[in-house]
């Protein structure tokens, strides 16, 4: 089948989004909550976006998303690069103080607590799939619980996900909190290692994932782009929708990631993604990561350093580091 999701188009209001105290239509007017909204240019004037394909751009955006911190500042930044979440999160709301007289405008925006949830259930999930990877009974042993009799494996609720992050935020919650039960999960539980929680935790894992993926993903038929013949492709119904697909094939592909070490980005290091060493995300975070390495020995060789003891700090040799120096005029 078609790797669909990389050809997965989205866009991003290029003034950006900010917050709006409203309420969505059907709502009471008298309860008002945050959305997040595109934000319109200043002096007004067509709204502009940007189309752009961000699976193909960012292959760990689902990391970054899952990394963001519930708040409302770091919400709306993965919303000014990225774009919003879309799919059932949409919502039509009343525009408060942006018409005339009695009137207010209608537009679109998406509640706070739907991102937020999102962002907790997706690093929830992650972080099942991680500590699995790698072995973590230990870990995963203070969130998986077997009965004694192990005939029932459950999840307690993620520390995260036990509180709302935000004021009057309802607390996110895992869709299912018993994993499997020898009454009505014989064959699930067969499965397991009584006693061992990874089993359970990459079943939770699975069966988060496909009820986030539910209505969000579905097959199409859609022409081939020089529409010589039809596809069957399969069609996420919004940028949240895309990332719960980029996780589900990642975890197809057992893929590993890595956070850049200029801008923190996560992407994937995989065969036919570049060189598995790979520390930066993009040429031009390795360019400013190298640039920042020549200012730092110019300012450490001011300050009186050898060159034989910045290079050790550094992390080079004294011939590049003193190249560095000499290139920028230092004495």
């Amino acid at each position: 089948m078609p790797d669909v999701p990389l050809n997965f188009a989205w866009e991003v209001a290029k003034a950006g989004h900010h917050w709006v105290e409203t309420h969505a239509m059907g709502q009471s007017p008298d309860v008002r909550w945050h959305f997040l909204t595109p934000a319109h240019r200043t002096g007004g004037g067509p709204f502009r976006v940007l189309r752009y394909h961000p699976l193909s751009a960012f292959s760990g955006l689902f990391r970054n998303f899952a990394a963001t911190d519930p708040s409302l500042d770091a919400i709306k930044g993965f919303a000014d690069r990225y774009g919003l979440l879309g799919g059932n999160l949409r919502r039509r709301i009343v525009l408060y103080g942006q018409g005339r007289g009695s009137k207010h405008p209608m537009g679109f925006g998406e509640h706070v607590d739907g991102w937020v949830n999102e962002i907790l259930i997706m690093r929830l999930a992650v972080d099942l799939w991680e500590s699995a990877r790698q072995g973590n009974a230990d870990y995963l042993g203070r969130m998986i619980s077997w009965t004694s009799d192990g005939t029932r494996v459950s999840i307690n609720t993620h520390p995260e996900l036990q509180r709302g992050q935000l004021p009057q935020q309802k607390p996110a919650h895992v869709h299912r909190a018993v994993i499997a039960d020898e009454r009505l999960d014989q064959e699930i539980l067969a499965r397991f290692v009584p006693g061992d929680p990874i089993g359970p935790a990459l079943h939770c894992m699975q069966s988060l994932i496909n009820e986030h993926l539910d209505h969000r993903a579905s097959p199409r038929l859609l022409w081939e782009a020089n529409r010589d013949r039809l596809g069957l492709y399969i069609v996420p119904d919004g940028l949240i929708g895309a990332l719960w697909l980029q996780f589900a094939r990642a975890v197809e592909r057992d893929a590993r990631f890595r956070q850049c070490l200029e801008c923190t980005t996560w992407f994937e290091v995989a065969p036919g993604r570049g060189r598995s060493d790979k520390q930066f995300c993009s040429t031009a975070c390795r360019t400013r990561a190298y640039r920042k390495r020549q200012a730092e020995a110019v300012r450490l060789h001011r300050e009186g350093r050898s060159i034989e003891d910045i290079a050790r700090e550094l992390e080079s040799d004294p011939d590049t580091v003193r190249g560095w120096i000499e290139r920028r005029g230092a004495s």
